[in-house]
Formats: structure tokens, sequence, C-alpha cells
């Protein structure tokens, strides 16, 4: 049915943790499209190199299927899944096929090097995890292609500066607790 394949939209589940791939397995079964978005590394465990697959959406599953009540209910009593990410039924947040197309391409290839970095936007606070700078926290203020700029301030001085890092060395944290500014006590003499 025609009708039917155009109704056909990805939606993100959220899994317990480390079930994403039974709870793909049991909804296969169920007749429900699914993809795991994982792909082949190799992680060191101890001095040995192993290879391994590794989820690069980890708590997530993505779920192919035109989303009727049926459906809705049949992936929420599958053993391992938790909710729906975003909004609540029946109006379910849907991924956008050019992203989940995007994202497969890119795990088919399989000889490129995957390097999972923070989603990052201006405006949210991060800490510097690696190199010469690590453990500093800052605000981003510009995004580019490798770089990222980010803004060191010191409120009570109101002054502020402002530095180039590579993205995978930054980690996104929640905001710092401000201070109240303190204003110096001013001590008048009265005359008498």
């Amino acid at each position: 049915m025609p009708g039917e394949h155009e109704a056909l939209k990805w939606y993100a589940v959220y899994c317990r943790s480390r079930h994403e791939r039974q709870v793909h397995e049991r909804l296969k079964l169920k007749g429900i499209d699914s993809w795991v978005a994982d792909y082949a590394t190799r992680v060191q465990w101890g001095k040995r190199m192993r290879k391994t697959r590794k989820n690069l959406l980890p708590g997530y599953i993505l779920v192919h299927a035109a989303m009727d009540a049926r459906n809705y209910l049949t992936v929420l009593q599958t053993e391992g899944a938790v909710m729906f990410v975003g909004k609540r039924w029946p109006h379910l947040s849907v991924v956008p096929d050019v992203q989940v197309h995007n994202l497969q391409r890119l795990l088919m290839q399989g000889e490129c090097m995957i390097r999972e970095v923070s989603y990052l936007t201006v405006g949210e606070w991060v800490r510097v995890v690696a190199g010469p700078l690590q453990g500093l926290v800052g605000k981003i203020t510009r995004l580019s292609r490798n770089k990222t700029s980010v803004i060191v301030s010191i409120d009570l001085l109101q002054r502020s500066v402002a530095v180039e890092l590579a993205t995978e060395f930054l980690q996104v944290i929640d905001p710092p607790v401000r201070e109240e500014r303190q204003i110096p006590e001013r001590r008048y003499r009265i005359p008498l």
C-alpha cells in the first residue's frame, strides 16, 4: 500500500541501560523495524586491544514504523523499552529521515574513524577534559568545523578572555553556580 509506506517514520525509543540490542531483537520478532546505531571499534582492556561493537547512541534505538496506537503499545510493552523520546502520544516526536540516513551511511563505511563528540550549541557551559587547559570551565560563543570558541570570565572583575579549543576536548556541564557579586562595603566617617 503506497499510503502505508508514506506513513513510515523514525522514532527514538529510550531503553534500559545496555538493553538496546535485546529490544531491537524483540521488536524484530514482533514485526516492527528498528535500528541500533552500532559500529565495530577497538577498545583497550588492560594492556590488550580488543574488537567490540559500540552503540553510537547509547540507551536509544530508532524505530521505523507507521505509528498507530497498536504499534505504539507494542513498542512500549517490549521488555527493555522505557519510553518514546520527545512528545507524548499521539503527537510523537519524529527523527528526520535525512539525519537517520546520514548516520546509517556513515556507519556503513566501516573504514572511517568514528569519534564521539558532545553535541554542542552556542551558550552552553563546557569543561575542558584533555590537554594543557584540562579542568578549565567556560561558555561557548562560536562553533566552527574543528574549533570552538570558549569564553572564560571573572564575574567580579567583569573581564573575559576567549580561547579557541578543539571540540573533542570539551564536555558539556551544568552552568556553574554564580556567587553574589560582592560590593566593597563603604565606611563613612560621620563628622562630630
